[in-house]
């Protein structure tokens, strides 16, 4: 899967490659954020997009038809990219929403999402139902057969079906949506660089409470009376990510007892997630959510008392064991936040064993030592009698080891523009993919050139007045 962004934000045009493990690595303020929360909003969106971009078009067949039957292979074999860029031409409106940002910054920005292959959906199967009511009374079913290109919807209640709310053709996209699209557009979690302020904070953290308050202060008695302006006044201006980092910690103590599918398939995640954190997260009856240090005889400590990486993991924590699933996306912005450098490196491998259990993991980073532990991790994954020495001594595991071929990493620079044709080319800013060697791993320059430089700084400090005694002797 493949993206595209021009004039978001503080990238004028760039392209990304989303792999098994994806790293976006460069300087403050250079755009990776305005990448990272583009790529989440897409995919927390496509739903809605999908209704906006086909509805009217499944409506038609059906109105030709007399029933909404859809031939899937005459509809989108071939066809999946161009219905791909009809979505994301309806997203440039989401934008604004997505960053909670002004309609001005993103006029002529565009996202693109791009497929190389797509999946043969003849062979899958689907049913699913609408029900209502106590006794779950079913209103209508839509159905595709394994072998069969085509989704049929059968009717129970024609009388539901013939209300012009009754919900039918999005009912219907989000079938198609599941069997066509939702191969290439995964289920997404994010960690956002807020994540530690929410952690804290989440019991007063309340944004529609918040919204609520305010607009009742700031309308009038008549305006209050209208409930589709007081909902238009409670609009929140957060980031999505963030309005959902939020929303996600709030309801901690509801999905405690939830196990996830990779947690339940890979329990030994989990273990090595608490051995980070050096205890778990526990929900007690009358104390809520605390934080319980291993070993006899610790104190449950609330997240206020807890370290800042407690709190940094907190919602990690709980994805990697209540939600995740093979094929999800996980992002995560600055996972180094208030880790030690021990704690970076065993995070890391971590995220490799994720990776390896097929969810996709994306990262933006500054950590040098994240960055040198996954090189690590793709040398010893040339599995040559020496490196399998270093790998059995320092104990990384098989599912530890990333192969090339699994890793992109993309720094943020600028570049010269080639695409307008002109004989000055200008300057931009966009995304360099880092080449990746089996045997040393990532070139990152924007890391390297830093450290040369302290290294020569430090070198000058420790032998350079030794230089200037023999230059003072000589004279």
């Amino acid at each position: 899967m493949k993206f595209d962004f021009t004039n978001l934000g503080l990238i004028d045009h760039a392209e990304l490659e989303l792999g098994p493990l994806t790293l976006i690595c460069g300087e403050n303020n250079t755009g990776k954020t305005y990448v990272t929360y583009a790529i989440y909003g897409l995919l927390r969106s496509w739903r809605n997009l999908l209704v906006m971009a086909i509805g009217n078009e499944i409506d038609s067949v059906a109105a030709r038809k007399g029933t909404y039957k859809v031939d899937l292979q005459e509809m989108f074999s071939g066809q999946v990219n161009p219905y791909l860029e009809k979505l994301t031409a309806k997203y440039t409106e989401y934008l604004p929403k997505v960053f909670g940002a002004g309609d001005s910054l993103f006029t002529k920005a565009r996202v693109g999402i791009h497929i190389d292959a797509e999946r043969d959906i003849l062979p899958l199967s689907f049913q699913r139902s609408i029900k209502k009511g106590p006794a779950g009374q079913v209103l209508a079913t839509v159905v595709k057969e394994a072998g069969s290109p085509v989704l049929e919807t059968l009717v129970a209640d024609d009388t539901w079906v013939r209300s012009p709310f009754s919900g039918l053709s999005d009912f219907v996209v989000d079938a198609i949506g599941d069997i066509v699209f939702s191969h290439y557009l995964p289920d997404t979690f994010i960690a956002s660089a807020e994540r530690t302020g929410a952690a804290i904070f989440r019991k007063e953290l309340d944004f529609a409470r918040t919204r609520m308050i305010e607009a009742l202060g700031t309308l009038d008695t008549k305006e209050l009376r209208n409930p589709v302006r007081l909902l238009q006044s409670m609009e929140v201006d957060y980031a999505w990510p963030v309005q959902d980092n939020v929303d996600f910690v709030r309801q901690l103590e509801t999905i405690d007892k939830q196990t996830g599918p990779l947690a339940k398939a890979h329990p030994e995640l989990v273990a090595a997630f608490e051995a980070i954190i050096g205890g778990s997260y526990k929900v007690i009856k009358d104390k809520g959510l605390v934080f319980q240090p291993k070993g006899a005889g610790k104190p449950r400590l609330s997240m206020t008392e807890s370290s800042s990486s407690v709190r940094a993991l907190l919602d990690i924590g709980f994805y990697l064991r209540c939600q995740a699933k093979s094929g999800d996306l996980f992002m995560i912005d600055e996972p180094e936040l208030n880790l030690h450098p021990t704690n970076q490196r065993a995070l890391a491998r971590l995220l490799a064993r994720m990776v390896n259990h097929g969810v996709r993991v994306f990262i933006t980073t500054h950590s040098d030592y994240l960055v040198k532990e996954i090189n690590s991790l793709i040398m010893l994954a040339q599995r040559t009698p020496w490196t399998r020495r270093v790998q059995e001594s320092r104990g990384y595991v098989e599912e530890e080891l990333l192969s090339p071929d699994q890793v992109r990493l993309y720094m943020t620079c600028t570049a010269s523009d080639g695409r307008n044709g002109k004989n000055k080319r200008a300057r931009i800013n966009t995304l360099r993919q880092a080449t990746i060697y089996p045997d040393q791993g990532i070139e990152v320059t924007t890391f390297d050139t830093t450290i040369e430089e302290m290294n020569n700084i430090q070198g000058e400090i420790l032998y350079g007045a030794d230089d200037a005694f023999s230059a003072g002797d000589t004279a």
